[in-house]
């Protein structure tokens, strides 16, 4: 049995052609991508509050906490309430005044991945946000079972507003100002009102109330890049992986049929000279 000797030499053209194609594949990626990358700083504030009249105020047969504080509304996203030393059973209200923002009781957890707040999609040819488990208004509720809660809410659903994204885009110019156009955004309203009510008279408890609030910027906007020479190793290696595969039984086969002719033709040879000797 003969083995063609081209059929090596052909394996080994191919994997070289196909690690040439591959480099050339990853230079073309890795040059333009055609994806900018911008990311998001965030700068926290915490709020002065202002209390409402009497506070707290002691009427039919409830006692009530309020106070107001305003936000920044340029790029706002998170609003956050705590409480600590309130009434067990008491009800936290915050309100913002002539907007909307979005909460769930637990949005922010970070060991609960099953909350997902809203999802997006098109209607009427344009694209709207509608509600999963959040729920939007201009009101949210939460009970304080133990006396102490944190509230947290949402300017907007849309992760695009918070700690950056991607575009896909033609040039820098026109990729920022993509950018631009779905981060930039003002809040509908600036003033917020937060209170506490709680059946009975508890006018000696005095509860510390916190508010945090999020506003973010655009620090930088990208070119997608990847490591060429990293991506380069790691698929040559993959590539030349499944080729060995491929190459290994191929040699076997071809040096066992090797030594198959070298002992079919010592075989011959010997039996040629026993031939001429008798």
């Amino acid at each position: 049995m003969r083995q063609n000797p081209n059929m090596i030499r052909t394996l080994l053209l191919l994997s070289f052609t196909l690690i040439f194609l591959l480099a050339y594949a990853v230079y073309g990626a890795s040059s333009n991508s055609g994806y900018y990358v911008y990311e998001s700083e965030q700068n926290s504030t915490s709020p002065e509050l202002s209390a409402i009249g009497t506070n707290p105020i002691y009427q039919n047969g409830k006692t009530v906490w309020i106070w107001e504080f305003e936000t920044n509304t340029n790029n706002l996203t998170w609003i956050n309430v705590s409480v600590e030393g309130g009434v067990e059973n008491s009800i936290l209200k915050v309100i913002n005044i002539d907007g909307n923002f979005w909460s769930h009781p637990e949005l922010g957890d970070a060991l609960n991945t099953d909350t997902n707040c809203a999802d997006r999609i098109k209607k009427d040819g344009e694209y709207v946000w509608v509600t999963i488990d959040c729920q939007v208004g201009s009101t949210h509720t939460m009970s304080l079972e133990n006396g102490n809660g944190n509230f947290i809410s949402l300017s907007h659903p849309d992760p695009a507003l918070r700690d950056g994204g991607t575009v896909r885009s033609d040039d820098y110019e026109s990729g920022l100002a993509e950018v631009n156009s779905i981060f930039n955004r003002t809040h509908e309203s600036k003033s917020w009102q937060i209170s506490i009510e709680v059946e009975g008279d508890h006018t000696e408890v005095n509860p510390s109330v916190e508010v945090s609030y999020v506003n973010e910027k655009i620090i930088s906007v990208e070119l997608f890049k990847i490591d060429a020479v990293t991506e380069m190793l790691w698929s040559m290696a993959a590539l030349i992986g499944c080729f060995m595969i491929l190459l290994v039984p191929a040699f076997l086969v071809y040096f066992i049929s090797q030594n198959s002719t070298r002992n079919e033709r010592k075989e011959l040879e010997l039996a040629l000279e026993q031939d001429k000797i008798s």
